[in-house]
C-alpha cells in the first residue's frame, strides 16, 4: 500500500473540496495531504505543512503533543487538545487507516480551535436558557389562559350543565356551546378541556369572527414553503389538545367549507369544542350554515341560559363582584336592598361582562358606604316609579302588599344563607320569616 487516494482519480481528490482542517500523515509521521485551510491554527500555510514531520514540528514547539505516535501505538481513534506555539488550544481527532496486514499505514486527523467550540457551547447554553425561558413563559401563559374562576351554579340549569360536562368531558366527541355573549361559553370550554383526557395538551382558542376569508385557510391549516416562510396552522398547534372554535356561526360559507374539509382530514387528533350565539339549526334552515358541518359539530349541544333567566346565579355573581372590587380597591361598601332588587330585574344583555363592569363602576365611582338606586349610572335608571311595576287596576291594597312581601322574601332568600340573617335584615322575628316562607313556598 504505497499511496492514499480518497477518490479513484488522484487528480480530483475529495479532500481538496473540504473547508475543514484535515491533515493526512503516513506511518513515519510525514504530512502527505492537507486541505487549503490546514496550518491556520499554527500560523502556517498549507504548503508549509506538506512534507513536514510531525515529530519535528512538535520538537520546534509549533504544537504539542503530536497525535500520530499515539494512534500508531493504540491503533484506534484518538482525541486530544494541542497547544500551539501562539498559545491556541486546538482539539485534534485522529483515526488510523490500516493496510492489508492490519498495520497503521496512514493517519487522518481533523482539528477545531477550542475557543470556537467554547463559543458554540456558550451559544448552545444560551439557546437552551432561552428555550427554557420560553417554555416557562408558554406554560405560564397556558395556565393563565386556562384559569377558571369558581363557576357559580346555584340555578338548576347550570347544575345540569356541569353534570353534562362531567359526563362528556372524558369522551372525545365534538361539543357545541350556544348562548348569548358573556354567558360563560369560553369558561365551559376550558372546563371541558381540563376534565378531558387531553388536559395536558394545548387549549387553542380561535376567534372565527376575526379571521378574514382570504387568510382563513392559511391560519387554520398553515403552509410549508421552501425558504423561511413556514406557517403552522391552528390545527397543528392544537394536536393532542383542544381546538375551541369561538363564534363558529360567524364564518362565511366559503370558510365553513375549508373548516369542514380540514376537520375531516384531522379528525381524532384533537378535541373540538365550538360556540355560537345564534341557533345553528336556524342558520341551516336559512342556508347560512352548511348542513354537513352542522352535523359534524353538533354532537353534544349545551345551551347556556342568560343571567336574567338564572336569578339564583345572578344574585351570587353580583355579590361576587362586589366582594372582589371592595377588596381590590380597599373600600367598605355594600348595595342597598332596593338596589339589589333592581339589579335582579335588569336585562343584562352583556351577562357576566356587563355585571362585572357595572359593579366595578358602582364601587369606584360612589363615595357612600351604602350604594342605592340613585347611584346607578343614568343609562341604568328606570323612569317609572316602583309602584308602576305592580298592576294596580282590579287589585286590592292587601293583594298589592302581599305581592311586595313575596318579592322581598324571594330576594332576601337568594341573598342571605339563613332565616336568622333574613330576620335580622328584614326587622322581623325568625319564626315570622319561616312562616312567611312557608306561605309562599309554592312560588319560591
Amino acid at each position: 500500500m504505497q499511496s492514499l487516494y480518497l477518490l479513484p482519480n488522484a487528480e480530483e481528490e475529495i479532500i481538496d473540496s473540504y473547508d475543514e482542517d484535515i491533515i493526512v500523515t503516513n506511518r513515519d509521521g510525514k504530512i502527505i495531504k492537507v486541505t487549503h485551510i490546514s496550518g491556520l491554527n499554527y500560523d502556517l500555510s498549507a504548503n508549509d505543512l506538506l512534507g513536514q514531520s510531525v515529530y519535528e514540528l512538535e520538537a520546534k514547539g509549533i504544537f504539542s503533543p503530536a497525535i500520530t505516535p499515539l494512534v500508531l501505538k493504540q491503533k484506534k481513534k484518538v482525541a486530544l487538545v494541542q497547544t500551539t506555539l501562539n498559545g491556541r488550544k486546538v482539539l485534534i481527532t485522529a483515526i488510523p487507516l490500516f493496510n492489508e496486514v492490519h498495520e497503521v499505514e496512514f493517519i487522518i486527523s481533523y482539528s477545531y480551535e477550542v475557543s470556537e467550540l467554547h463559543d458554540l457551547q456558550d451559544y448552545l447554553h444560551e439557546l437552551e436558557g432561552e428555550m427554557s425561558t420560553v417554555k416557562g413563559e408558554l406554560a405560564l401563559l397556558r395556565e393563565e389562559s386556562l384559569s377558571i374562576e369558581g363557576i357559580i351554579s346555584e340555578s338548576k340549569s347550570m347544575k345540569q350543565i356541569l353534570k353534562t360536562v362531567n359526563k362528556i368531558a372524558p369522551l372525545n366527541v365534538p361539543v357545541i356551546l350556544q348562548g348569548e355573549s358573556g354567558v360563560g361559553k369560553s369558561t365551559i370550554a376550558k372546563l371541558i378541556h381540563k376534565q378531558s383526557a387531553r388536559r395536558d395538551g394545548p387549549f387553542i382558542e380561535v376567534n372565527c369572527a376575526t379571521i378574514p376569508d382570504a387568510i382563513f385557510e392559511h391560519e387554520l391549516v398553515g403552509r410549508s414553503e421552501t425558504g423561511s416562510d413556514n406557517k403552522i396552522g391552528f390545527l397543528q398547534v392544537a394536536q393532542s389538545g383542544t381546538l375551541y372554535l369561538q363564534g363558529v356561526d360567524e364564518l362565511s360559507l366559503a370558510s365553513q367549507t375549508i373548516l369542514l374539509k380540514a376537520l375531516q382530514q384531522t379528525k381524532g387528533t384533537f378535541r373540538i369544542v365550538s360556540s355560537t350565539e345564534l341557533h345553528l339549526e336556524n342558520l341551516v334552515a336559512q342556508k347560512q350554515f352548511r348542513e354537513d358541518l352542522f352535523y359534524f359539530l353538533h354532537v353534544v349541544p349545551i345551551q347556556i341560559k342568560p343571567l336574567r333567566e338564572r336569578l339564583e346565579d345572578l344574585s351570587k355573581i353580583i355579590q361576587k363582584y362586589v366582594d372582589r372590587y371592595t377588596a381590590e380597591y380597599q373600600v367598605s361598601k355594600k348595595l342597598s336592598d332596593s338596589l339589589f332588587h333592581e339589579l335582579l330585574h335588569m336585562e343584562w344583555s352583556g351577562n357576566h361582562l356587563e355585571v362585572k363592569n357595572l359593579m366595578e363602576r358602582l364601587i369606584v365611582q360612589n363615595e357612600s358606604a351604602i350604594i342605592t338606586k340613585n347611584d346607578l349610572p343614568v343609562e341604568y335608571r328606570r323612569n317609572d316609579s316602583s309602584l308602576d311595576t305592580f298592576e294596580i287596576d282590579g287589585r286590592t291594597l292587601p293583594a298589592i302588599l302581599e305581592k311586595v312581601e313575596e318579592e322581598v322574601l324571594i330576594n332576601a332568600q337568594k341573598r342571605y344563607k339563613t332565616t336568622t340573617e333574613m330576620a335580622k335584615i328584614l326587622g322581623i322575628s325568625q319564626p315570622s320569616v319561616v312562616r312567611k316562607l312557608k306561605k309562599y313556598s309554592d312560588k319560591l
